[in-house]
């Protein structure tokens, strides 16, 4: 007998484990590897489950506000599978899956200053104008790398100075509701010139980012030219848009629409806020 899919492994490990036949374990153990089904579904190769995989599927969840504790059962749930698996000699050994310290990850955020930074190095010395372009327009519009790896010409307004998430409102975001984005003057100049003359459906950041693994990839090396802690992934980017705006005080309601959120809590998550401010925020809703 052999495996090959997360779905083979995932039947195989419930029908053999004692812990996960019946009772508590089993409702738990299904609904935390359900949501690895969710985001990869049954047929991904067990031998593509690495950390750079969970590590994506970890920031996926944390967008939908789950809580690092809650993140964490769900690797422990995705690493017991492969384990079981690996035991009885059904799939090679798996990888040791990096955890979350519980708490802190939403508290990583770039200063204005240091995106400077980011981008400048993109460029020189690693001569990566598009991924310069790439960096300022995450911190500047607060976009999923999935969003922004998807965005058309068409979806980018400058007459209106916004940005369409979703491209139509008939088309839905992750957070299950189409949005728009203002352009930040930051934006203007770079966003003019990668949507002169070209097609309404072409993605402005090219082809060359169509795999989210690259853009991660490219951002850690200037990330770790620049020293910064390995915690400071490109989604923290994402972070400091929201970080941003709360020093701003931006209405947390507005922000919430500005990030896409389906609640109110995850947007308080993300930010790094005072209980004060939380209350406040909540109270004006």
């Amino acid at each position: 007998m052999s495996i090959t899919t997360w779905g083979e492994a995932v039947d195989y490990t419930f029908q053999t484990r004692p812990a996960w036949r019946k009772g508590a374990g089993s409702q738990a153990a299904q609904i935390n590897t359900n949501h690895f089904t969710r985001l990869r579904g049954l047929s991904f190769p067990v031998s593509k489950i690495n950390n750079a995989v969970v590590s994506q599927v970890s920031i996926e969840l944390e967008d939908e506000g789950k809580a690092d504790g809650t993140i964490n059962r769900i690797i422990s749930a995705i690493s017991c599978v492969l384990n079981h698996c690996a035991f009885d000699k059904l799939i090679e050994e798996p990888s040791k899956f990096r955890r979350r310290t519980e708490g802190e990850s939403r508290s990583l955020f770039f200063t204005k200053e240091q995106v400077i930074r980011l981008a400048a190095s993109a460029e020189d010395p690693f001569q990566r104008e598009d991924l310069k372009d790439v960096i300022n327009f995450a911190a500047y519009t607060g976009m999923r790398r999935g969003e922004i790896i998807k965005l058309k010409a068409k979806d980018v307004d400058l007459s209106n100075g916004i940005i369409h998430i979703g491209g139509r409102t008939d088309v839905q975001t992750k957070a299950k509701n189409y949005r728009t984005v203002p352009i930040h003057t930051h934006l203007i100049e770079m966003l003019a010139k990668r949507t002169d003359q070209v097609g309404k459906n072409v993605a402005i950041f090219g082809d060359q980012w169509g795999n989210p693994t690259e853009l991660s990839r490219a951002f850690n090396k200037v990330r770790n030219f620049l020293d910064f802690d390995e915690g400071y992934v490109f989604h923290v980017l994402r972070h400091s848009f929201a970080t941003w705006h709360v020093e701003a005080q931006t209405p947390f309601i507005t922000l919430k629409n500005l990030m896409g959120h389906k609640r109110i809590e995850t947007t308080l998550r993300y930010a790094k806020v005072t209980d004060k401010a939380a209350l406040s925020a909540m109270s004006n809703i």
